[in-house]
């Protein structure tokens, strides 16, 4: 008679758990009743497509041949965040080995440019001493 009592306490958990998995099914998203998207940063393949673009643009301007666009991981900040060069805060930073931060897509070609540097010649050149740095962006 117990065993019968536990299926049963079983069988009805099942049943307010998969009625309560329901809740909200089919009710209007906060979206359709005029309340604005949650914040964040939303991209498309226009801004992929762009920055690739820009990419290559660079490794034929900076004739530095090693590197992907595919290797590098785009990390979209807010447009001012702490950073390891500055006391203030940075709109892009580049990472070793291959992590670009952005605050500002306007600086992806120079970060880029941090990151053929030192993909190609093992140093970024953290100074900004490269002409490149001028001739390329």
């Amino acid at each position: 008679m117990k065993g019968n009592y536990n299926r049963l306490f079983i069988y009805l958990l099942l049943v307010i758990f998969g009625l309560s998995s329901l809740y909200g099914c089919g009710s209007e998203s906060t979206a359709s009743q005029g309340e604005p998207n949650p914040p964040g940063v939303f991209t498309d393949s226009t801004f992929i497509n762009h920055l690739k673009k820009d990419f290559d643009d660079l490794k034929a301007c900076t004739g530095l041949s090693k590197g992907e666009f595919e290797e590098v991981t785009i990390v979209v900040m807010p447009p001012s965040f702490p950073c390891r060069w500055y006391d203030g805060e940075c709109s892009g930073e580049y990472n070793p080995p291959n992590t670009i931060k952005l605050g500002s897509p306007y600086l992806w070609k120079h970060e880029a440019i941090h990151y053929l540097l030192h993909v190609n010649n093992g140093n970024s050149d953290s100074s900004h001493q490269s002409p490149l740095f001028q001739s390329c962006i």
